[in-house]
């Protein structure tokens, strides 16, 4: 088991994604591994050989195949770079896989400790925005997304808790790093409680007595009005480190469409580290 960092071939989001591994991966003392995926680039000339692209020109192909080449040498190069400088004795490698990026991301997910996709794969249209959606939202499996500054462990860790699945997933898959981090803060709004008073579940002492059973400590804070907001300002108030969330949300057409705490956590400006689980 490992720590994976997600590439995606552009040095700044691929050190983003490796930098944020290595200092989770420190706290677990577990390996580092840079993973990177593109289909086999012989489909490119094979596609080229069909009627279907005849304008697809042989020197066309020879270019997508080299686009590769180059997007897999910058990977390689901000990973080991990235990893160089925090890793500390840490075992750090890099894996090319030929492969789509969302099989790939899904595969590392089933068994990895964490699998850290840059913050632009939260926003529609970048390269690892599919594989980001399929890895949390239609294989439902954990997945952590870098902050938008460097990572800082000084800060508690925040748990978005109101006693539903996906909450109880995130907290149960990112168990390990909630622990190696150790201050818990666990934040709840009261109109969720109200809302869920007959499922005691919901009660954030509930929680709270379920980490201590796991040799975690936490402490629970209230968060008014607009929910996404008010963990974003409790993160920036206590300085967190990271944000431990249920994703919600469905698709629509083959678009996935997240609810409005899921969203505002993705694209908020300035956030913590967040792991979401489904």
């Amino acid at each position: 088991m490992s720590v994976v960092a997600v590439l995606q071939g552009t040095e700044a989001q691929d050190r983003q994604s490796t930098l944020t591994a290595v200092e989770l991966a420190r706290r677990l003392n577990t390996p580092v591994t840079g993973l990177f995926a593109l289909p086999d680039p012989n489909a490119v000339l094979m596609v080229a050989a069909t009627p279907e692209a005849s304008g697809l020109t042989a020197s066309t192909a020879q270019s997508i195949i080299d686009l590769q080449l180059a997007m897999k040498e910058t990977a390689e190069t901000a990973f080991h770079d990235a990893s160089s400088t925090g890793a500390h004795g840490l075992d750090c490698t890099f894996f090319h896989e030929v492969n789509t990026v969302e099989r790939a991301s899904a595969n590392a997910a089933t068994l990895a400790q964490a699998v850290v996709f840059p913050r632009s794969a939260a926003k529609g249209g970048e390269p690892l925005n599919l594989a980001f959606e399929h890895v949390l939202m239609d294989a439902r499996l954990p997945v952590v997304l870098a902050g938008t500054e460097e990572f800082k462990d000084a800060g508690p860790v925040i748990i978005a808790w109101d006693g539903s699945n996906g909450a109880a997933r995130a907290v149960r898959f990112h168990l390990p790093l909630i622990r190696a981090l150790g201050h818990v803060v666990i934040a709840q709004a009261p109109k969720d409680l109200e809302r869920d008073a007959a499922r005691p579940v919901s009660e954030p002492g509930t929680l709270e007595s379920w980490l201590k059973r796991h040799d975690v400590k936490a402490e629970i804070a209230e968060i008014e009005g607009d929910v996404g907001s008010g963990l974003l300002a409790l993160a920036r108030g206590s300085g967190a480190c990271m944000i431990v969330a249920g994703a919600y949300g469905h698709s629509r057409l083959g678009e996935k469409l997240f609810g409005g705490t899921t969203r505002r956590l993705l694209e908020a400006a300035h956030a913590p580290v967040l792991a979401l689980a489904r």
